[in-house]
């Protein structure tokens, strides 16, 4: 009897021991969400912090203490998280498209392929990874790549309208060439349809649409959209530097100014709208202003790096010789081959076409630079964002 009963004390014990080491404190963890809900991500990450220095195997702390650091921009430290959660569970797809999601928003684009694909592995059916990883290859120029990838994802879910986006831009952008294909354009144009039919509300459909109808020459089409555009999300600067382009095409160049400098108040660091209002005052004889908003391009300069550089001294270089500059000219000329503008096809056939040059044509000075560039291997593929800009607008 005194056995059974030690037996039964000691079994308690026991029972009451493994409960206590199961039991969690879950005050910073709660704490943590709280302040995570609240976006206050510098305070979720220290009540994160102190949770898993006790608990350092809680999956779902590291997994929402990831995104916090995500969404502060330290993507080292979130990756860390979302891999020590692989580590955890080699199972989760969520981990694995999360150190996706980090790699695509820090810009390693290959490295976010991996990931969305090992996602993918464990769950053939994750429309998310498939939209992300074709975005991902988009950014590695890999267009027909994210075409299928697009495919897929609205073939298991057809309500799932930015794949929709997504695959008219990817079509657009499979586009490398001088101009734009009209076939890939009516193409493109469809997605964005689609998408619009699916959600009507998402306001870059209606941009995108908009872009195309402007390049197959639907002016008024463009216009609506872009108002559709401006109605959802008022603050899109870049609906306002396409109706300026649009207001151009149609001679509304008061209308064209104006909507360019509502682009540049929404974000002063669009290079385009100070670009296309250069080419209006070039051709109205406002040499100055031209000049000025050449460089003021170049200075807003965040996509194309030197190359854009490059390519608006070019531009000045014309406007050097409206004016009669010749020393400015060459200098222009020589800054732009300095910076391998001239390595673009369409920008080298520019040179030799454009009427700016054309009496300039005759002198030494002339002909040897463009001995000199006829040596530069060419290309005419557009990869450059800044220069896909230049292709698709001409001058």
């Amino acid at each position: 009897m005194m056995l059974l009963r030690s037996f039964l004390i000691g079994f308690f014990l026991l029972c009451i021991g493994f409960l206590q080491a199961q039991e969690i404190d879950y005050y910073y963890y709660k704490s943590a969400l709280k302040a995570k809900s609240q976006r206050n991500y510098v305070l979720a990450v220290s009540d994160f912090n102190s949770f898993i220095r006790r608990y350092p195997e809680h999956e779902k702390a590291y997994y929402f203490r990831g995104y916090c650091h995500l969404y502060l921009g330290n993507y080292e430290s979130a990756l860390e998280d979302f891999e020590m959660l692989i580590d955890l569970n080699p199972k989760d797809v969520d981990a694995y498209y999360s150190a996706g999601k980090v790699c695509y928003e820090s810009k390693q684009y290959e490295e976010a392929t991996k990931y969305f694909s090992k996602a993918l592995e464990l769950n053939t059916r994750h429309i998310q990874s498939y939209n992300d990883r074709g975005m991902a290859l988009c950014f590695q120029n890999k267009f027909y790549d994210a075409l299928e990838d697009f495919y897929t994802a609205v073939s298991i879910d057809s309500t799932f309208a930015m794949a929709y986006v997504n695959a008219g831009a990817a079509r657009y952008f499979s586009q490398d060439i001088e101009n734009p294909v009209e076939k890939d354009l009516i193409i493109a144009k469809e997605w964005f349809t689609k998408a619009i039919k699916v959600d009507p509300r998402i306001f870059i459909a209606h941009y995108n649409r908009a872009a195309v109808n402007f390049f197959l020459g639907e002016l008024d089409l463009s216009i609506k959209d872009l108002n559709q555009s401006l109605r959802i999300n008022p603050l899109h600067a870049k609906s306002y530097l396409y109706m300026g382009v649009v207001y151009n095409e149609k001679g509304n160049t008061g209308r064209a100014l104006s909507e360019f400098k509502k682009a540049i108040r929404l974000d002063s660091t669009l290079s385009y709208p100070y670009e296309e209002m250069a080419h209006i005052y070039l051709a109205q004889g406002n040499t100055e202003e031209a000049i000025s908003h050449y460089k003021k391009a170049a200075e807003a300069n965040q996509e194309g790096g030197e190359m854009y550089k490059g390519l608006m001294d070019f531009q000045i270089a014309k406007v050097h010789a409206v004016q009669g500059n010749t020393q400015a000219m060459y200098g222009a000329l020589k800054e732009a081959k300095k910076l391998k503008v001239f390595s673009y096809r369409k920008v080298y056939e520019e040179l030799l076409s454009a009427k700016e040059f054309k009496k300039f044509k005759p002198e030494k000075n002339f002909q040897s630079l463009i001995k000199s560039l006829a040596k530069v291997k060419k290309t005419n593929k557009f990869l450059n964002p800044a220069m896909r800009w230049f292709r698709m607008r001409g001058t």
